[in-house]
């Protein structure tokens, strides 16, 4: 195998998590800012509610299957979201790094042994 056929290989491996990596970023920074229950809404008034959260929701109840693993209030829910829109973006933002740098190595190499 060349090492032109090699380089592109390589190029597009590196090409994949730069890819991801956006796509991880530009969803984390266009994630809705509802507050979203991931099992069963309960309301200050204890009646269970569809729908996102309210500032004085009194209880969300986290579930997994159909046991509830933990419950948590509308500030806690909402920091939990936040923090997996932080970290998403996070992510993101390494892997294009390490995309582009691994695209850009490989580019290089590939224009040095060609030459």
């Amino acid at each position: 195998m060349s090492s032109v056929k090699r380089g592109v290989g390589l190029l597009g491996l590196f090409l994949i998590p730069l890819v991801w990596g956006a796509v991880d970023l530009v969803s984390s920074l266009t994630a809705s800012s509802q507050v979203l229950c991931p099992g069963e809404n309960v309301g200050a008034d204890g009646e269970e509610r569809p729908g996102p959260m309210r500032p004085g929701d009194s209880r969300c109840s986290v579930l997994d299957g159909s046991h509830a693993v933990a419950t948590r209030t509308y500030e806690q829910q909402r920091w939990v979201q936040s923090d997996a829109r932080h970290q998403d973006a996070g992510n993101g933002v390494l892997l294009m790094a390490y995309g582009a740098t691994g695209a850009l190595l490989t580019w290089r190499y590939s224009r040095a042994v060609g030459a």
